[in-house]
């Protein structure tokens, strides 16, 4: 199992104990979060055959695989469950080689996968807005809007199947009725197992006036 360890915040701390890469234990370069260039260079990256397709969705990118005792999995708990924030920053800077043109276009919204309000006040952020945030930050786009919301809370959804995930989260989510829906979106989330939830978030905005949905993943969980 790969170890993590907190970013450090102090100068005097790297001196005296220099930091690590949480998953090789070589050096870790002064600006890095937890893993090290080398290893973000190692890491497995689906091929446009393992994307997923999906019904609502026009294109589907996803940046690394996602799978068990793997160093992505590791970013991706690091960031969601142990609040390691600063980590967004180094998943946004990796994704940017896997970013289509289309994503990046001026008229493209960018919106991340709503939590449910309570998960949200539990989290205490949401992990996709923070990867979006860090995103357009590195790239320049203009900031996500937080136009969908979670209107009930749905039930883990680790060991269902695509269909019991779409039944899952089946008109689980809204436009905000205060905002108009953008033409042209792109869905931004932290991992897609089988799509159900970003497929169902596209399907919400098509019904809503949205003509073109993309969706980007920080990561793909491997099956099999």
């Amino acid at each position: 199992m790969i170890a993590l360890r907190h970013p450090r915040t102090w100068a005097l701390w790297d001196i005296l104990f220099p930091p690590v890469c949480s998953a090789c234990r070589g050096d870790l370069e002064h600006d890095a979060v937890l893993f090290c260039s080398q290893c973000w260079a190692n890491a497995p990256i689906p091929e446009i055959k393992d994307q997923p397709k999906l019904k609502h969705v026009d294109m589907v990118r996803c940046g690394y695989f996602f799978s068990h005792d793997n160093m992505i999995r590791a970013a991706v708990h690091a960031l969601k469950y142990e609040g390691e924030t600063l980590l967004a920053r180094d998943m946004a800077r990796q994704l940017i080689s896997r970013l289509p043109t289309r994503f990046v276009e001026t008229d493209v919204t960018w919106i991340p996968i709503p939590l449910y309000w309570r998960r949200r006040m539990m989290r205490g952020f949401n992990q996709s807005l923070a990867i979006a945030s860090a995103l357009s930050q590195v790239t320049g786009h203009r900031q996500p809007v937080k136009a969908l919301r979670r209107i009930r809370h749905t039930p883990t959804q680790t060991a269902l199947t695509y269909t019991e995930r779409a039944t899952n989260v089946k008109n689980a989510f809204t436009v905000r009725g205060n905002q108009k829906c953008p033409r042209e979106v792109l869905l931004i989330d932290d991992v897609i197992t089988t799509g159900a939830t970003v497929d169902e978030c596209a399907r919400t905005l098509k019904a809503s006036g949205a003509e073109w949905v993309g969706a980007l993943s920080f990561a793909l969980t491997r099956v099999g």
